[in-house]
């Protein structure tokens, strides 16, 4: 029970990632990244910027939130007070600290090897042991006995600090604090940025979409007995870090922002950069005061911030489950249906409101706005075409299924996976003898390379692996995966990144599987596309996104590689790319890709020359995976993609302007 009482802000990984990614300016004027320069506190603690940060709040202060003091000076005692218990000798540090360090080093491990292969650290959170309160509690208990304030659990029922206007309030109370002791005339520069790092942690939960518009004040009971308000608080904080809140800075500048668990997510990544800005400026303002002995007339952090009534507005498509409407406190009517903007005031309790969520399923891992799925969000989607108007759909399901959709006539989609991956495997597929033959290629739970196969002359009619199996190939945990074959599935070729490089790697079929030529390094995690015709000989173009963003061609005519002419502008870390090609008296070309206005675009190749292909569809979310096909050269064009209510959909062309085509799978 007690463990759903810890309603944190971003992760303790999270905030230390903040706090380490800033540069700090030294007493000397040189510079050095926050990650690489410790602060020793007065108990003899040697922490960073960063670690500074993560446990700031979360797992050091008193039992007088910093928000309630009446008076501006009451706030900065309050701080100043909570600081000291990190900070100050005392009976437990500061063997307290390392130990709750130690505790913390396992989620620390799983974001870090999460940002390493490039996948996002939700992922990672989702396999934690969900008990690892009890080892933060089990620490901290000892603080009972030597009468050194609340534990790491009676911290977080007391949290009020870090949502809201509340956060605010703390953070300004925390930096005045800072800048107080860097104008001293003989003020510690050391010491102010230390008494910032604490602060700050309260400015990046105004970045967390859960701590800013959750009523926590009043979903909270001050009895241990009653802890049915503040899970509510708990239901409505992970509800909103989710799925994510439209935002605006004093500035207007508009974005979605996500929180805790999403911190570092690719989907985050504007919101990410804009709390890191906010936070850099935040410790410049204690330098420029150490060296000028001047307070800065406004605290330039909150320029970047989300303001709390963009985060408030009834223009948001993720209804609150709790508001307060002229003092009282109504709760979502329908709790499972997120888009719903209607409340109740009477006729609810907290308790029969948690029970109730937690009953639906709708808060278990992935939260998503229309509830439960069993198609994976995030899921890769590819497609083909084994005859004229034909077409297959394959996409992964929540328990790591791959699912296929076919339409020859009227969708059907298959009932069960027909073989299982990993989790947000990248996925490429062909066919051959009007799809009779299907291979597809993904990632195993351990990162190998798999080939799973179709025939019709099985006579099982099963999918079964293919011979590339053999080759052990380890892919990079990131990578894409493109796929090409001709000669009616003699000759074969997939491309990917494997885990020792960033070059793509050829693998051949042609009477046996073998490794073929490398091509240049890509991006790490880069979208990998093919497109091929035949015409004496055959041709290929592979599509890929170089290390410098941009987006660049390789192409094999019949005797060898070399780097094709097209190119892009810098286009988003991971942007989608797909490819078609045809030869009709001439060679045709199409590339599409994810714009960094959220918009699929497009090339073709025609005539000789690139040319604008225009857009198929506007503010797509970043990091939306796509699949396009065509037949009757060209004239019939199929853009599959999955959307924000996870459902696979469909853009048409039919040689004219785009027109939504159908639901080839919906995830209700």
């Amino acid at each position: 029970m007690y463990f759903s009482l810890t309603i944190k802000g971003f992760e303790y990984a999270e905030h230390s990632f903040f706090g380490n990614a800033i540069t700090l300016t030294l007493s000397d004027g040189t510079t050095q990244l926050a990650k690489d320069y410790p602060f020793k506190l007065s108990n003899a603690l040697n922490l960073t910027y960063g670690e500074i940060n993560g446990l700031g709040g979360d797992f050091y202060g008193t039992n007088d939130p910093i928000s309630d003091g009446s008076t501006q000076e009451e706030q900065r005692s309050r701080f100043m007070a909570a600081f000291k218990t990190l900070a100050d000798p005392s009976g437990l540090q500061p063997g307290e600290a390392l130990a709750i360090l130690g505790a913390l080093q396992e989620e620390v491990d799983a974001v870090n090897e999460a940002l390493r292969k490039h996948e996002d650290p939700s992922i990672a959170y989702s396999k934690l042991p969900a008990d690892e309160w009890k080892a933060l509690q089990k620490i901290t208990s000892w603080r009972i006995v030597y009468r050194l304030g609340p534990t790491y659990l009676g911290l977080a029922k007391i949290n009020f600090d870090h949502f809201g206007a509340d956060a605010r309030t703390t953070y300004n109370a925390g930096h005045a604090v800072a800048i107080e002791e860097a104008v001293k005339s003989n003020g510690d520069l050391d010491l102010a940025y230390a008494l910032n790092a604490f602060a700050d942690h309260f400015l990046e939960d105004s970045f967390s979409a859960g701590h800013l518009r959750t009523p926590r004040r009043d979903c909270h009971s001050g009895w241990m007995v009653n802890p049915w308000p503040d899970l509510c608080a708990k239901d409505m904080h992970d509800e909103d870090c989710a799925i994510g809140l439209s935002v605006k800075n004093p500035k207007g500048e508009a974005w979605t922002c996500y929180g805790d668990k999403r911190a570092l997510d690719n989907a985050n990544e504007d919101n990410k950069n804009r709390c890191l800005a906010a936070v850099q400026a935040s410790a410049d303002e204690i330098y420029n005061a150490w060296k000028s002995k001047q307070k800065p007339a406004a605290y330039k952090a909150w320029d970047h911030a989300p303001t709390l009534e963009s985060a408030n507005a009834s223009t948001q498509v993720l209804a609150p489950l709790f508001r307060l409407n002229n003092g009282t406190l109504e709760r979502r009517k329908p709790i499972t249906d997120r888009r719903k903007w209607e409340f109740i005031a009477s006729d609810w309790t907290f308790a029969g409101t948690h029970n109730e969520c937690m009953g639906s399923h709708w808060w278990d891992y992935p939260i998503t706005i229309d509830g439960p799925t069993w198609l994976l969000p995030g899921s890769s989607v590819v497609s083909t075409t084994p005859s004229s108007g034909k077409c297959c759909v394959y996409y992964q399901d929540i328990q790591g299924g791959i699912r296929q959709s076919a339409h020859d006539g009227a969708w059907a989609a298959s009932n069960a996976g027909m073989f299982k991956a990993k989790r947000f495997t990248p996925l490429a597929v062909i066919t051959w003898n009007s799809g009779k033959e299907i291979r597809i290629y993904c990632l195993s739970q351990d990162d190998m390379l798999q080939e799973w196969c179709y025939s019709s002359a099985n006579a099982q009619g099963s999918w079964y692996t293919g011979d590339l199996n053999n080759l052990r190939v380890r892919g990079a945990p990131n990578t894409s995966i493109a796929a090409i074959q001709w000669k009616n599935g003699s000759q074969i070729r997939v491309y990917c990144q494997e885990s020792t490089s960033d070059e793509i790697q050829e693998f051949c079929h042609d009477s046996s599987w073998t490794r073929g030529h490398i091509l240049p390094t890509a991006r790490t995690g880069s979208t990998i596309a093919v497109a091929g015709w035949s015409d004496n000989g055959i041709h290929l173009r592979v599509y890929y996104q170089a290390p410098d963003l941009t987006l660049r061609e390789q192409c094999w005519d019949p005797s060898n590689w070399y780097a094709g002419g097209f190119s892009t502008d810098k286009v988003p870390r991971h942007s989608s790319i797909s490819a078609i090609g045809w030869y009709n008296s001439g060679v045709y070309l199409r590339v599409y890709w994810h714009d960094s206005s959220q918009n699929i675009v497009g090339y073709e190749w025609k005539n000789g020359s690139w040319v604008s292909a225009g857009t198929v569809l506007t503010l797509l979310p970043r990091g939306t995976r796509s699949s396009i096909i065509q037949w009757d050269n060209g004239q019939r064009i199929r853009f599959y993609y999955q959307a924000r209510n996870n459902d696979i959909l469909e853009e048409c062309n039919d040689g004219g302007a785009w027109f939504t085509g159908s639901v080839v799978a919906t995830s209700s």
